[in-house]
């Protein structure tokens, strides 16, 4: 094998060396080089591209529109009425006590039956009544006896006039007395005061009665009145003898007339009493029934539409969004005068407006959109 000279050996490797660092320096130029072209091609072509981006835009939301849907609502002629709250009450309900004393000896009223006027409810025990009531009809029987005596005496002069004056106030305290035991005798049987329903029996059979002690309540069904408080602004509307209806709990729909409206307002609520009285004549309705009075007060032109249709702008006002004839978008504020099944009554609308049914959320006012009209109106 052939043998290098030592010194030839050291010249390659030195000049080895050399071509290694002078070849590092030239990839990483190259590599510097790459770079830097990157970079700079993406500056140019991104902002050329980003602007290209904005320019489109911006020419597609000027020409898009956003698509609402609207109604054509036109005002009518609205009704309004005063709603109070209130409950069925009996016209007389009366709690028949007793006037004199004694042993309850028969209730021949059954409870919950209905009862005519002057029927017995309650009889008390006689006890001694009957022998006063003989006593007293002998007593008056003698005192008229001497009264016919002393008038004659009298007659002929030999009696004075104040002698005959004091045998007829004998007879007279005696007729009294015979007619209070009479009285006291007929308060022994308790009778209805009214036709009406025996709504409770307070006594059975063999109970004791004082002067004032329940016997029975009585309730008038013949006619209800349906009653409620009425706020101070809405208490002038309303006349005695106006007509009016009243819709109980389980949807009962009756039509009555007020009757009374109270001067003074109740301290604690400042609402007025309001008494409507309606007709009960086959007994359908019960004393203290949940029950809403409804009054007509007065005809307002408004606009009927669905509660969904309401917003409310940023100042928190209530109202509607509407489109004008060149399908620029208007807040409309309004004024809900009442409600019904079908939608809520509002005024301070135009005439004729055309309402956004669908969209009125994403659009706002002074936007120009495009409006597809529907045929269904503005309470759907």
């Amino acid at each position: 094998m052939t043998q290098f000279p030592k010194y030839s050996r050291e010249k390659m490797s030195e000049t080895l060396n050399n071509w290694n660092i002078r070849g590092s320096y030239i990839w990483a130029a190259v590599i510097a080089i790459v770079i830097a072209a990157w970079i700079l091609s993406g500056l140019i072509g991104g902002d050329s591209a980003q602007s290209q981006n904005l320019n489109a835009s911006a020419t597609t939301q000027e020409e898009t529109l956003i698509s609402v849907r609207a109604a054509i609502s036109t005002a009518q002629p609205h009704i309004t009425t005063v709603v109070i709250r209130g409950r069925t009450e009996a016209l007389r309900t009366v709690v028949v006590r007793a006037e004199t004393v004694g042993t309850v000896v028969a209730v021949p009223a059954e409870e919950g039956g209905f009862v005519n006027k002057d029927d017995l409810l309650c009889e008390l025990s006689m006890n001694a009544r009957q022998a006063r009531k003989r006593e007293a009809e002998a007593n008056m029987r003698q005192r008229q006896l001497e009264y016919d005596v002393s008038r004659k005496l009298t007659k002929n002069g030999h009696r004075s006039e104040t002698q005959e004056a004091a045998a007829e106030a004998a007879f007279n305290a005696a007729e009294a007395g015979l007619e209070r035991i009479e009285v006291e005798i007929e308060q022994t049987k308790i009778r209805a005061p009214f036709a009406g329903v025996l709504d409770n029996r307070a006594v059975e059979i063999g109970d004791y009665m004082r002067q004032g002690d329940a016997c029975a309540t009585i309730v008038d069904e013949t006619q209800y009145l349906v009653v409620g408080q009425v706020s101070e602004n809405e208490v002038s509307s309303l006349h005695v003898g106006d007509a009016g209806t009243a819709q109980l709990i389980d949807g009962t729909i009756l039509k009555g007339a007020i009757r009374f409206i109270s001067e003074r307002a109740d301290p604690a609520t400042r609402t007025f009493r309001i008494e409507l009285v309606i007709p009960n004549p086959d007994s359908s309705i019960r004393d203290g029934v949940t029950s809403e009075i409804s009054v007509p007060k007065n005809s307002i032109n408004g606009h009927r539409i669905a509660p969904s249709l309401l917003v409310l702008n940023a100042e928190g006002l209530i109202g509607v969004r509407t489109v004008d004839d060149d399908n620029i978008v208007k807040f409309i504020p309004v004024t809900i005068i009442s409600d019904d099944p079908v939608g809520v009554w509002v005024t301070g609308l135009p005439e004729t407006v055309r309402v956004i049914t669908v969209g009125q959320e994403y659009v706002s006012k002074g936007q120009k959109v495009e409006v597809i009209l529907e045929k269904d109106g503005a309470q759907s």
